[in-house]
């Protein structure tokens, strides 16, 4: 594993352990130092009219986008970095597979005749997690010393893809899924040992 792929993975372990410990802080009650000040960052004319109930389950749900948020752009960190080093700068189109690469165009041109400012100039941001994973498998040669096994990367991707979409819709994910999505996380890590 090289250095930079070593440090990426502590910091992501590192959010799992805060995580937890913002877990342990919501189910005692208790302040071991991880709670936001969400009063003076949220705008007060307009965020109490919502009810509590929304507001205690979009508190909780916020560590669960952001585990997420970084899982999922490391991977495109990790799949840019390995394909780039192996195909120089015409990875995408050497690399990826057709039907990922069509499928990120028509996402990029939807988004750009929307009239919303792009999200990326990079077609990888227009993938969905899925077909990162799609990249993964069609690259193994080049991925395989990363990870132990195609199979076990492609399951705890699924697994992680299931939990995405709540995540993504503004749904909150039942206790059993949110330990679903945590043990998940440090599957995806056990299979980058």
């Amino acid at each position: 594993m090289r250095a930079e792929e070593a440090i990426k993975l502590f910091g992501l372990n590192n959010l799992t352990i805060e995580s937890d410990i913002r877990q342990i802080e919501r189910e005692y009650d208790i302040d071991l130092g991880h709670k936001k000040d969400q009063e003076q960052s949220i705008d007060q004319t307009y965020y109490p009219q919502f009810t509590e109930r929304l507001r205690t389950e979009a508190s909780r749900m916020s560590t669960n986008y952001a585990i997420f948020y970084c899982l999922e752009n490391s991977i495109r960190e990790v799949i840019v970095q390995r394909l780039e080093e192996e195909h120089g700068t015409n990875w995408w189109s050497t690399a990826v597979p057709e039907i990922v690469r069509k499928n990120a165009e028509r996402n990029r041109k939807k988004e750009l005749s929307s009239g919303v400012t792009p999200r990326s100039v990079e077609l990888i941001d227009f993938t969905t997690f899925g077909e990162l994973g799609e990249i993964i498998k069609a690259n193994w040669d080049i991925f395989g010393d990363m990870f132990c096994d195609v199979q076990a990367v492609e399951r705890v991707l699924a697994t992680l893809n299931t939990l995405r979409a709540p995540i993504a819709h503004c749904k909150a994910l039942a206790e059993d899924e949110e330990l679903r999505l945590h043990l998940s996380l440090r599957d995806w890590f056990r299979q980058m040992e």
